[in-house]
């Protein structure tokens, strides 16, 4: 029986969430989008609203997907086959029910997934946003589960450090990496080494020898070959227990969007803005958590050197790369991304020597350090909203650090996000 999981935008839970368990008698519902990948089914919530009058099935398309998710009072039902009941959905319409609050100490759930005669209990509840919440109606076998003492030795300093529930989400995350490069290699490493053992490793690339400065861990042996098989070929010497996937693709092949329905975590690690267009999009279809890291070394007018970065950690329906701000041209970006292969370019291709004056491996580790532990705070439920730190290296004074939440756009044709979080300025 294949799993099925309510994945919930933080936004649209905590927006109803107040209202469920103070007024009973109403009701939360929204529309599903439904993410199918292996042997699983992620029903996805992008949006909630709260309603006094229970909805039946007629009020809906007769393909529609919905959700109701009520927080029972002693006077009412306590069996999701009840509230199906009183929901009367469609024959052909996938109904999710959703029950909160239950049990004497008001902590517990129950859920149904119904589609005609078909009634299968709903797996798991989690929350896309601060902690990551997940609930599982059978309870998660233990950290230490299939550890040797060997590896429980291993990762005892990380888990000193982040706490074993943080850990634990670290170690069980999938992260798609975009860009196997200069930042890229240092992320994946950087991953690697806090315990995450599954990655997807995607860039079309091959290596050349202007790589070998500031890709970690390649040799002149490796080039010539796809970034990611030399990259991946590094992470497993490193880790002989990662599961490393690369894909020497662009951002929109059908197989990385395949593979990208399972990840936990998007990761850019581009100068192109058409990868992260594409990621962008698939991180608001798939309510997915989306980190972006840019750097460059530039010479201003004056001749001087300026080292900066920009690292955005974006949270689903709390803005992406377009209305966050981080994405020069959309129009170019969107035009290589539908443009059919060997297309003509609508603006000549510039050389990087034209835009910057080279890279440095100190300002990209100092910003992948800075985007993972965002990650981490994100896990650990310390970082409540998307979140943009730049970087800004002045010779001679040291690091300058601008930072702080950030929100979206309603109107953003890309995640129509639902705003910028309060008190922002």
């Amino acid at each position: 029986m294949p799993g099925y999981e309510l994945v919930i935008a933080r936004g649209a839970w905590e927006q109803v969430l107040p209202t469920l368990v103070t007024r009973p008698g109403t009701a939360a519902v929204g529309q599903l989008r439904l993410n199918r990948y292996d042997e699983r089914t992620e029903l996805l919530v992008r949006d909630l609203e709260v309603t006094n009058e229970l909805p039946e099935g007629t009020q809906y398309p007769a393909l529609a997907d919905w959700v109701v998710i009520v927080c029972p009072s002693s006077m009412n039902p306590h069996s999701p086959e009840d509230w199906v009941a009183r929901l009367r959905p469609r024959a052909a319409q996938l109904l999710v029910v959703a029950l909160i609050g239950i049990g004497d100490d008001h902590t517990g759930w129950d859920g149904m997934v119904v589609q005609g005669e078909n009634r299968v209990p709903l797996g798991t509840i989690r929350v896309i946003g601060p902690g990551m919440v997940r609930a599982d109606r059978e309870p998660p076998s233990a950290v230490d589960g299939d550890m040797t003492s060997t590896a429980l030795l291993r990762w005892s300093r990380s888990r000193g450090a982040l706490g074993d529930a943080v850990w634990q989400k670290v170690r069980t995350a999938k992260v798609a990496l975009f860009g196997a490069s200069r930042s890229g290699s240092i992320l994946a490493l950087q991953l690697a080494a806090l315990g995450v053992s599954r990655v997807l490793l995607c860039d079309p690339d091959t290596l050349e020898v202007h790589n070998l400065d500031s890709m970690l861990g390649v040799t002149e042996e490796d080039v010539g070959k796809k970034k990611v098989e030399a990259l991946a070929k590094r992470l497993v010497r490193f880790r002989s227990d990662m599961l490393v996937q690369g894909l020497d693709c662009s951002a929109a092949d059908a197989r990385v969007v395949d593979r990208v329905r399972a990840a936990d975590l998007l990761v850019t690690c581009t100068d192109s803005d058409t990868p992260r267009l594409t990621v962008a999009m698939l991180a608001d279809r798939y309510l997915k958590v989306h980190l972006d890291i840019g750097t460059g070394v530039t010479i201003n007018e004056a001749g001087e050197r300026q080292i900066a970065a920009d690292v955005r950690l974006l949270v689903p329906r709390q803005g992406c790369v377009k209305c966050v701000g981080g994405l020069p041209d959309e129009e170019e970006a969107r035009y290589e991304l539908l443009a059919p292969p060997g297309a003509l370019r609508r603006t000549a291709a510039r050389e990087w020597s034209e835009e910057r004056a080279g890279s440095l491996v100190t300002i990209n580790t100092m910003s992948v350090a800075v985007g993972v532990q965002l990650w981490l705070d994100l896990l650990g439920g310390e970082l409540r909203t998307s979140h943009w730190t730049r970087l800004r290296w002045h010779a001679g004074r040291g690091l300058e650090i601008h930072e702080g939440p950030v929100g979206g756009s309603k109107n953003c044709r890309v995640c129509g996000a639902r705003g910028a979080p309060a008190g922002q300025s």
